[in-house]
């Protein structure tokens, strides 16, 4: 298909554009900050099974709610020009240029552009992900491109323009295939494998439960096992090349660090209570642990969020 361009202005526009994201991207929820005064662009073209989505629009905010299941597909998000965050159900994600924003489809979130911003859309639709990206069916997660992955993202709007401007179908199979090996290169360089070998589906509904169950004094890997029938010798197995470094049972206390990094800044509890409300053993079994993790104390880091007067924004980066 041709890249497909549509323009969208004031109130009317907004409306239209509602529509077109709704079609193109994941249904959710678009308000702009000035509806009077909105501009967008929207273009669109398929290369291969993957939909390129590219986009420019005035400042706006999205949201999709808890209950919008999707049928498994996921959208990679890549800002030319931006400087919004992303919220979702285990934190906020920084969208700005040089990172990479993983949104698989099902996930609830609350984005945020407060100015213009210029963004790559690509649409991995449910077939594809569960062929070749499985990892990337998780949770809404992002990572910083490096060198090599920056000048790959710059190459996929080139073919996007030059898959829009051929008809001919050996043509586009060939630019298919130049585009899934770009793709597969700026994923393995970012995030790591995202194919998935046999213990894929083990270690995602690990990680899944202990999202699940953070403040439960029975989590542990014996309880995780015990859940999904499997043996703790499994368990590990699944665990040990998941890309950040972390058997099972330093994933929970990983991930529930980062929960009380959180809840410093967005909750009034004070540490001591966190502690226990996050199963470790003492407020200083806790802020030794929280030290060791980020670098500062759980004061300190409460401190500094407000200081900085942007609340969780200011540090997401940090978890």
């Amino acid at each position: 298909m041709p890249v497909l361009m549509h323009r969208f202005s004031g109130p009317r526009g907004l409306h239209e554009f509602r529509r077109a994201v709704r079609q193109s991207l994941v249904s959710q929820a678009v308000e702009a900050r000035d509806p009077a005064g909105f501009r967008a662009r929207l273009s669109i073209a398929d290369v291969g099974p993957t939909r390129l989505v590219s986009v420019s629009a005035g400042a706006l905010h999205a949201r999709r709610q808890t209950g919008q299941r999707s049928s498994g597909g996921v959208f990679l998000l890549l800002s030319t020009k931006a400087d919004g965050r992303i919220r979702h159900r285990f934190g906020v994600e920084p969208v700005v240029p040089g990172r990479l924003v993983v949104v698989p489809g099902g996930e609830p979130f609350e984005v945020d552009y407060p100015a213009v911003a210029k963004l790559l859309f690509v649409v991995l639709p449910p077939v594809l992900v569960e062929a070749r990206y499985a990892a990337l069916d998780a949770a809404i997660r992002s990572a910083p491109l490096d060198p090599a992955g920056r000048a790959l993202g710059r190459q996929l709007p080139h073919l996007m323009t030059a898959a829009g401007a051929t008809e001919d179908p050996a043509r586009r199979r060939d630019l298919a295939s130049v585009f899934a090996v770009v793709l597969d290169l700026l994923l393995d360089g970012t995030l790591g494998d995202t194919r998935g070998g046999p213990h894929l589906a083990l270690r995602l509904a690990a990680e899944r439960l202990v999202e699940d169950h953070l403040t439960e004094p029975d989590l542990s890997v014996a309880w995780l096992a015990s859940q999904l029938a499997v043996s703790v010798r499994q368990l590990h197995r699944a665990f040990a090349d998941n890309g950040h470094g972390h058997g099972p049972a330093g994933y929970i206390r990983l991930r529930r660090l980062q929960a009380c990094a959180r809840d410093l800044i967005g909750s009034p509890m004070s540490a001591s209570e966190l502690a226990y409300r996050y199963q470790f053993a003492s407020a200083s079994h806790f802020g030794a642990a929280f030290r060791a993790h980020f670098g500062s104390s759980p004061g300190r880091w409460r401190a500094e969020a407000a200081a900085d007067g942007h609340g969780f924004d200011s540090v997401a980066a940090r978890l």
